[in-house]
């Protein structure tokens, strides 16, 4: 069920925010407005791929963005790096431009270039959001693969102020959080594929991964309703676009354009795990703490 928009124009695959690079330099960015422009018309899937491949694009060129001192003001790095052409921005870099973006988003910021990057990554956040929903409206991601996106997103979620001396709503939240990362440990998947099936060890009964399936179903559930009672605003940005990221590579939705622009982190059809392999239903995992 790829999701590529007819008009050739609409394909990120197609687009001008990858521009080849000559002599090994980065090549020049479009303006923010151009891709924007040119995503309209996409579908969601397609328009989120399209708006991270732009997003991490200005992180290599001018993250990893911060704000400055003692303020909210969203600033490009003051010592940005110089990558040689091609390179992707790394895990850290992408959620520490994306966190600075996020703690930005509801202050003041001076009309500025930047201002426009905050802009675009809101918008990003924004696509993360209706992709992830969308997905979770089919209703067809893989058991595993659930689970370890809603931990990914547990990862990143911020609790709410809570009345002094009283954290138990936190407690509750944190133990559902690692009784889910416990119940996908169980899963005898971990070990890697096996034909059609799973290999099953020693150590792991019928009862326990029948107990481990139900936990992952329940307690997902929950905590994705913690996430969507905030309106998903408690999540942080960078483990919403990651998660929203692998879930795409696990539904092997966005085709080739995935492929040319995605990074799943996941099992191979040969049961090892490795970067860059489309998940197409295979379990994903994160590599988020």
């Amino acid at each position: 069920m790829a999701e590529t928009p007819a008009p050739p124009m609409d394909s990120p695959g197609r687009s001008r925010n990858h521009i080849p690079a000559t002599n090994g330099e980065l090549p020049a960015l479009p303006p923010n407005k151009e891709i924007l422009t040119s995503a309209i018309r996409m579908t969601n899937i397609t328009r989120f791929i399209h708006l991270l491949s732009h997003a991490k694009a200005l992180i290599t060129h001018h993250g990893p963005y911060t704000t400055l001192p003692a303020t909210s003001v969203f600033t490009r790095s003051l010592k940005p790096r110089r990558p040689a052409y091609p390179s992707s921005p790394s895990l850290k870099s992408l959620a520490l431009s994306l966190a600075a973006a996020q703690d930005s988003t509801y202050s003041a910021q001076p009309p500025s270039r930047t201002k426009s990057d905050l802009d675009f990554f809101t918008l990003l956040w924004d696509s993360s959001i209706v992709v992830l929903e969308e997905i979770l409206s089919i209703g067809d991601l893989p058991q595993e693969s659930f689970g370890w996106g809603i931990f990914g997103l547990a990862a990143g979620y911020m609790h709410p102020p809570s009345p002094p001396h009283d954290l138990s709503q936190q407690n509750i939240f944190m133990r559902n959080k690692a009784r889910l990362h416990a119940a996908l440990c169980m899963m005898p998947s971990l070990e890697g594929p096996t034909g059609n099936g799973y290999r099953m060890s020693g150590r792991t009964t019928t009862e326990a991964l029948t107990r481990a399936r139900r936990d992952i179903h329940v307690l997902g559930h929950i905590l994705l309703d913690e996430f969507r009672k905030g309106g998903w605003k408690r999540v942080r940005w960078g483990n919403a676009v990651a998660v929203a990221e692998r879930w795409v590579g696990a539904f092997g939705l966005g085709g080739s354009v995935f492929e040319e622009f995605g990074r799943v982190v996941g099992v191979g059809e040969d049961g090892e795990r490795g970067e860059g392999k489309k998940g197409n239903g295979k379990r994903v995992t994160f590599e988020l703490t």
